[in-house]
């Protein structure tokens, strides 16, 4: 490749622009509900896997597992969501969604989708499927560097 071309054309620098818009939008409609992004992405690893511990909760929504702690504690606060202790492990807490919480993230996914329709508009039905598999191509090529993606 040419030392003259510039980063800003390369794919993975307009993969991290267009994830930083996305994520600036995304902030600015879900502080309409009273969530950041981060609550909204607990939430919905909550929700699809239930039961799961701190640290696969963490994994799952990109962030260090210290990082759950607090945001937990805000969810707890605004009654989104409730901790119990496992049935089959005394010393485990499951965190699950409230009803509040169920219906919060509702609302927050359907401004999500409505986020991602706009950020796709004009590629066709093929080319966001052919757009989806080109990146997780990528993701599967880039793990297997470090094996720790």
């Amino acid at each position: 490749m040419s030392s003259n071309v510039s980063v800003r054309s390369l794919v993975g620098y307009l993969i991290k622009q267009s994830q930083h818009a996305f994520r600036a939008c995304m902030d600015r409609q879900l502080r309409r509900l009273n969530l950041t992004a981060s609550q909204y992405a607990l939430m919905t690893a909550i929700d699809e896997t239930p039961g799961s511990s701190g640290a696969e909760l963490a994994r799952l929504c990109f962030i260090k597992p210290q990082s759950v702690s607090g945001l937990v504690d805000g969810l707890l606060e605004q009654k989104l969501i409730d901790r119990t202790s496992s049935r089959t492990h005394g010393r485990i807490i499951e965190v699950r969604l409230t009803a509040l919480g169920r219906e919060r993230l509702r609302k927050a996914e359907v401004r999500v989708r409505a986020l991602e329709e706009i950020m796709l508009v004009g590629m066709t039905t093929e080319q966001r499927s052919s757009l989806s598999a080109m990146l997780r191509l990528c993701v599967e090529n880039l793990s297997k560097i470090d094996g720790e993606n």
